[in-house]
């Protein structure tokens, strides 16, 4: 059987995969490369044919510092190299409108164009808190048998959006 992992990455991401008896597991993203790379290598071991599938990011966000998103492209990377010399191939990564069009995840209509800076940032931040506890509550109806968290739901949503032909 070919499994599945689902990375949802950054410090407040999570990996979620289906585990050799069917049944879904999601963890918060590991503290630190080395304890990422021991989960991988310990997920490779138990489920040969393993893949993977992460979110695409990186592109430009608004607001983020150019330091902060350095350090998140290198996170990126150091999990594309670690799948990679731990022999798990690389799906396609979904991006987050695709994933989330797909679970229905609702659309807002644009924000006004003459609307002031603060307010845009206030609306923006508040969208993302919808969307985000939109994605968790249908991940804990999926998935009653775990305890989904902000840091789990999205993996969680990548892995089904990911399994969407095969489960």
């Amino acid at each position: 059987m070919n499994s599945i992992i689902a990375i949802d990455p950054g410090a407040s991401g999570g990996i979620a995969w289906r585990d050799r008896e069917g049944i879904v597991q999601a963890v918060p993203m590991p503290d630190g490369m080395t304890a990422t790379v021991d989960l991988l290598r310990s997920l490779a071991a138990q489920m040969p044919g393993l893949r993977a599938t992460m979110e695409k990011v990186g592109t430009y966000m608004p607001g983020n510092s150019g330091p902060s998103a350095v350090t998140f492209a290198g996170h990126c990377d150091g999990l594309r190299w670690a799948m990679y010399a731990l022999g798990i191939p690389q799906e396609r990564e979904p991006t987050a409108r695709a994933w989330q069009k797909w679970l229905g995840v609702p659309v807002e209509a644009p924000l006004p164009k003459d609307m002031d800076a603060k307010a845009r940032r206030a609306e923006l931040a508040a969208r993302k808190r919808r969307r985000k506890a939109y994605v968790e509550e249908a991940m804990q109806r999926r998935h009653p048998h775990l305890r989904v968290t902000l840091k789990t739901a999205d993996a969680l949503g990548i892995l089904a959006y990911a399994e969407r032909g095969t489960a």
